[in-house]
């Protein structure tokens, strides 16, 4: 079994969530239809087809947009057999 791609998303390095979404799309390849907002991230996580697993970095502070995100990847990798999702402090 190949090795699952890994992205990190750490919140404190991300200011809006327009980052989040732009790095999600680049690191996992979303085609350049994705409409960056939380349902798109919801359609195209559900069309990965190659194990990956994405670390969720929450910051110190966090913030109620990043709380979306990871609700949405959360979700996703439940209902995926190719998707993961690890939380980090």
């Amino acid at each position: 079994m190949p090795r699952p791609r890994k992205v990190t998303l750490r919140e404190s390095e991300l200011a809006t969530p327009e980052e989040a979404h732009a790095r999600l799309a680049l690191k996992l390849d979303f085609p350049d239809y994705y409409g960056a907002n939380l349902d798109a991230l919801e359609d195209c996580l559900g069309d990965i087809d190659e194990p990956t697993r994405i670390v969720l970095v929450r910051a110190e502070e966090e913030t109620a947009w990043f709380d979306d995100f990871v609700e949405v990847i959360c979700e996703s990798a439940q209902r995926s057999c190719y998707l993961g999702c690890t939380i980090r402090p």
